[in-house]
């Protein structure tokens, strides 16, 4: 496998909120342990407001809210398009469980979102991806598949691209299958700007069509901190590293 995109995932996992804010913890610590108080007492500080402003929901909206509406939601399903694409998530396969639950809520909320398009257009393709990961064995575009065969498509109008790993290497087999064609993308919403900007780079011609948004409505500032707060400040650190990462490449 590609050692830079290990890379990619390696350092995306060490910068998350949590992970920051566990290793400032570990290095106060350090500090308390070798007698360095003020520095010590400094860092274990720091990382608990660090933890607690992460966790806050209104700095998780902050943070969130502008790659929600970079672009609207498809609430009309546009006409004379003859493919859905649903980017890939996660899946953890396991044969005890139904396939609902075998995808990650993510995989499965953008499925239903390509679907509902799916369904309006009727005479079009659905197409799935992504790669197997690096601790499961089915592919996550296969994994898509059987959820939308249970869900009544028929198995004959889903694609399935088994292989790419990132969304720009989904960009390259999308090219492939429609060239310059208008079609729709399907994605999370906070995932829909560093999308798009791939996807166009490529020289194709995507419709949005965001889903899974974390922000709805106003932000609730009564509420103390809270887990689903920080995995949203998660989400948006991870998505503009990727906005980072693609200023880079370019």
């Amino acid at each position: 496998m590609d050692a830079l995109f290990i890379l990619k995932k390696v350092v995306g996992e060490l910068m998350n909120p949590l992970s920051i804010g566990i290793f400032l913890s570990i290095f106060g610590l350090v500090g308390l342990y070798l007698g360095r108080y003020r520095m010590a007492k400094f860092l274990l500080t720091f990382s608990l407001l660090w933890i607690a402003l992460f966790s806050y929901g209104p700095v998780s909206d902050m943070l969130l809210r502008p790659l929600e509406k970079s672009h609207p939601a498809l609430i009309q399903t546009p006409v004379n398009i003859d493919y859905v694409l649903v980017l890939g998530n996660g899946h953890k396969s396991d044969a005890c469980l139904p396939i609902t639950t075998e995808l990650d809520p993510t995989a499965v909320i953008r499925l239903n979102e390509g679907i509902r398009h799916y369904n309006n257009l009727g005479d079009a393709k659905l197409v799935v991806s992504g790669y197997a990961g690096l601790h499961d064995k089915s592919c996550h575009a296969q994994m898509q598949k059987r959820l939308a065969m249970a869900l009544g498509v028929d198995k004959d109008e889903i694609i399935t691209f088994d292989t790419p790993k990132d969304t720009r290497e989904e960009a390259v087999a999308m090219k492939k299958l429609v060239g310059t064609k208008p079609f729709i993308l399907v994605t999370t919403a906070s995932h829909m700007p560093r999308a798009y900007k791939i996807f166009t780079k490529e020289g194709l011609s995507p419709i949005a069509a965001p889903t899974d948004y974390h922000v709805r409505g106003e932000s609730e500032w009564l509420h103390m901190p809270r887990g689903d707060a920080l995995r949203g400040s998660d989400i948006a650190f991870h998505e503009y590293y990727g906005l980072i990462w693609e200023w880079i490449r370019r």
